[in-house]
């Protein structure tokens, strides 16, 4: 099917004031949104944007539309695969000259709402008013009030009451200007557009299909099964799920991810993993479980694994933790109280391993896990505390251990994730999309992800996951750092 090719001027946004819209496809598994429901929803989060700008949006039935939306799942052949449920929960491409310009796509293993508590699901409307800020052109920011802060912030109210918060005005009146009294409710001399704004009922009040998963972890009472450093970014592992952080140490979900899914080729009744890191030389990822391990090129499983851990003369216990030390750019390996020192380019563990792990001073026995950050320290997790080792040192730096929660996973010491007690402020959501935009990255498309939000907090991650992207990506990312 024929797209017409957008234009756009240099400074991502539109260069025409018409543009128009279509909901490709809908949500597969929801009783309580049907169609009718859904294209309202769409029509008043882009009704909102054209409130105070001059931009004009209309549904169109055909395939030739400017903002086509989706809801699909997993890898959906746009370059930013979703990662189901909790995690990245839509992206939206920034105007340009692509033919997805504009297309903002719905991750469908969320559990979407409309007018329900905050705790049933993500709320369509405020999800879709941030997305399609992206698809005319704006990038995150981390103003407290903002829409288009980096994190899902919960349910902004009635769709046809609700008012942009005064930040996103200025923002969008600098791309495009203050609309004028004319209305733009309808396109003159366009039969196909809605002639009457679309009627939204409320949903009944039947909807335990809507409540989370019970078995997912609390991030901010939990102590962690594994803990890596990935393509420069920090992954806390618990149970079947992960948290995300960013380099520059921003959530990019307060919901966690399920590890199957994201990495393609682990088994689906995986219950935790043991260790993780990024291997020195080719960047693959290695996952150990007990007497296994499995290598990743990205997301996804290389043939022939898993494979037993005596391949790298591991003891035949497992291992605790594992993590690359920047000093010899060799791969440590602790179980217990001992440690091995492993030559990954060479591929065999170093002669008079294993050690005595108290050569580590100041470092607990039985760690959960540890990784080499960007600042060059290596750290050291067990419980709900970290430790870190400058450098090349082999000695905890004073003032160790911290709490976890606190420094890696915005937790106040009162705050919990859990459903009956976590507090719903705007202040706990926020850190999303705001970090250089993808757009100020160079990347073409702004992602949002569940609970406040994604690695955005102050500079989006290049999006829809960045799901762990080629490294010649990296190069691109790492020019235009900021949040």
């Amino acid at each position: 099917m024929g797209r017409r090719k957008r234009s756009l001027t240099p400074q991502n946004k539109w260069n025409k004031r018409h543009l128009s819209w279509r909901v490709r496809t809908f949500p597969k598994d929801s009783a309580l949104l049907g169609r009718d429901t859904v294209r309202a929803l769409m029509y008043y989060a882009l009704k909102v944007w054209s409130d105070i700008a001059p931009l004009n949006f209309h549904e169109v039935a055909g395939s030739d539309a400017d903002i086509q939306i989706d809801f699909t799942k997993a890898d959906h052949n746009d370059g930013y695969p979703f990662d189901g449920p909790g995690g990245t929960v839509a992206h939206a491409f920034f105007p340009g000259e692509r033919f997805t310009a504009g297309d903002t796509h719905f991750d469908d293993d969320e559990a979407w709402t409309f007018r329900s508590p905050d705790s049933h699901g993500m709320d369509l409307f405020a999800v879709a008013v941030h997305e399609f800020g992206h698809a005319i052109g704006l990038v995150h920011t981390s103003a407290i009030e903002s829409i288009m802060r980096p994190y899902y912030q919960g349910p902004v109210g009635d769709p046809l009451k609700y008012d942009l918060p005064y930040e996103d005005k200025v923002r969008v009146w600098q791309l495009y200007g203050v609309r004028d009294s004319v209305s733009h409710t309808n396109r003159p001399g366009n039969p196909s557009q809605t002639a009457e704004p679309p009627v939204l009922l409320d949903l009944p009040e039947n909807r335990s299909t809507l409540l989370l998963a019970r078995d997912a972890p609390d991030r901010c009472t939990s102590h962690f099964d594994a803990v890596a450093q990935i393509r420069g970014e920090a992954f806390f592992f618990k149970g079947k799920y992960f948290w995300r952080l960013t380099r520059e140490k921003h959530l990019v979900s307060l919901r966690p991810a399920q590890i199957h899914r994201f990495w393609r080729g682990l088994p689906p009744n995986l219950d935790s993993v043991d260790a993780v890191y990024e291997r020195p030389g080719d960047h693959k990822i290695v996952f150990f479980k007990g007497l296994k391990y499995w290598v990743f090129k990205d997301n996804n499983v290389e043939e022939g694994y898993p494979r037993p851990i005596s391949d790298f003369g591991l003891p035949s216990d497992g291992v605790d933790a594992a993590f690359v030390w920047l000093h010899n750019d060799k791969t440590y390996f602790f179980k217990d109280n001992s440690y091995w020192r492993y030559d990954d380019h060479l591929r065999h563990m170093d002669l008079g391993y294993p050690k005595d792990s108290t050569l580590w001073k100041g470092l607990p026995p039985n760690l959960d896990d540890a990784m080499r950050w960007s600042d060059g320290s290596s750290y050291f997790f067990k419980g709900k505390e970290y430790w870190r080792v400058p450098g090349s040192d082999m000695e905890v730096e004073a003032g160790y251990p911290r709490l976890i929660a606190k420094d890696w996973l915005l937790c106040t010491e009162m705050q919990s994730d859990s459903p009956d007690t976590e507090p719903k402020s705007t202040e706990t959501r926020g850190n999303a999309h705001h970090h250089p935009d993808h757009a100020e990255n160079g990347y073409e498309v702004c992602s949002c992800t569940s609970d406040s939000a994604s690695p955005l907090g102050a500079r989006p991650s290049p999006s829809p996951m960045w799901l762990l992207p080629p490294l010649w990506t990296l190069s691109l990312a790492l020019r235009s750092e900021l949040l």
